[in-house]
């Protein structure tokens, strides 16, 4: 009997949290969908991952000790990579960094036939800012950076990025990248939703907009979409914020009301949401998704929101134009109050939201960002590599 390919995702710093994301979805949908024997290797950084049990049932979680680090190199995971690469036929890694070069290194000495992926999962300012650091000015810094990047993306057989604007980007800068760079979005469960959250049909959405993050950090701009919607006439429509107040954004919120009391009826501040069926459901019910950060990779929000056929109102992070399909199936604005007052206003216009862009919204949303779809493609590519 053929033993199946092994495929190993090595992310030190799991958490159960991110057994729902791309860190735990990306191998567990490997062994669920693609039939690889996974394996997802961290230190223990929580006392219990209770998702391992229905979220991730079947992943392999498995906890190496935490030998502390030589320089940018964990000791953990060299020792592990010493022990076991002979074994890996594909290895995981997440993020561009500096160490990853010794672990390719030594993963590639010890086990020449094995393939090395890397989800890059970065925002492209981050290539945009780095490679205009690298090219600024003739360092002994420059010129060694420059050489590990170099050999990080030689070593590595498959890259991805989760926009095509990241991926035409790197081409550009480095086009022997071409034939290694694919485009892997994040995406959602929709085998467990399916099973956990009975979609709500149009009729029964109701008029509701809502945004999720971590309310009043500078990343996510809270205080932009607070001032759009003072010009948006809500008329039957409520708002809910959902996520945990930044403690220092308090007293905005509180003057924010002092000024504009109409729309404490209206502006609802959820707190935090912890339970995810309590989360999709705010998603099920409402219409509308508003995301007005200042920068983002591809925030699992996107996807989220796309699967319960939200429509899309975005400030231009680089996932926003993949996110709605160049404005199909959402709206990308500047990051300015009246542009994004606007799209809102105009975005709950009667007949403007129909059923058809619904059921438009639900069919894109399985055919691009559901994970099954999604690590088709990866799989795909590593069969095309062998």
């Amino acid at each position: 009997m053929k033993q199946k390919p092994t495929f190993v995702t090595i992310f030190t710093d799991t958490e159960n949290f991110h057994l729902v994301k791309d860190v735990g979805q990306l191998p567990y949908f490997m062994y669920k969908t693609e039939g690889y024997d996974t394996e997802l290797i961290s230190y223990r950084n929580n006392k219990e991952y209770p998702y391992l049990n229905k979220e991730v049932k079947g992943l392999k979680l498995t906890f190496i000790p935490d030998k502390g680090r030589f320089f940018y190199f964990e000791l953990g995971i060299m020792t592990y990579m010493w022990s076991f690469s002979k074994s890996i036929d594909v290895l995981n890694l997440f993020h561009f960094k500096k160490d990853h070069l010794l672990y390719l290194l030594l993963y590639k000495i010890l086990n020449p036939k094995g393939k090395a992926y890397i989800k890059l999962d970065m925002d492209i300012l981050f290539f945009k800012d780095y490679n205009a650091f690298l090219y600024s000015k003739y360092s002994l810094k420059n010129y060694l950076l420059k050489g590990i990047t170099k050999w990080i993306f030689k070593l590595t057989d498959i890259l991805s990025v989760e926009t095509d604007e990241a991926r035409s980007y790197l081409i550009k800068v480095y086009p022997e990248l071409e034939k290694k760079l694919i485009c892997i979005p994040n995406g959602v469960d929709n085998l467990y939703l399916e099973n956990e959250i009975k979609l709500r049909p149009w009729e029964e959405k109701e008029n509701i907009i809502i945004t999720v993050g971590r309310i009043g950090t500078f990343q996510k701009n809270t205080e932009l979409f607070l001032e759009a919607l003072k010009a948006v006439e809500l008329n039957s429509w409520k708002v809910y914020i959902l996520g945990p107040v930044e403690e220092d954004f308090q007293n905005y919120i509180k003057q924010y009301f002092l000024e504009h009391p109409q729309l404490k009826t209206r502006i609802i501040f959820t707190g935090n949401v912890s339970d995810r069926r309590e989360l999709f459901e705010w998603y099920n019910q409402a219409k509308i998704f508003c995301l007005t950060s200042r920068f983002e990779g591809f925030p699992i929000t996107f996807p989220e929101a796309l699967y319960f056929g939200n429509y899309i109102i975005s400030t231009p992070v680089s996932s926003s134009v993949h996110i709605t399909n160049n404005d199909e199936f959402g709206k990308v604005v500047k990051a300015e109050a009246p542009d994004l007052a606007a799209a809102i206003q105009d975005s709950m216009t009667e007949g403007f939201l129909t059923s058809k862009r619904f059921e438009d919204t639900l069919k894109f949303s399985k055919t691009n960002f559901t994970w099954p779809a999604i690590i088709k493609k990866l799989s795909d590519k590593l069969k095309d590599n062998a």
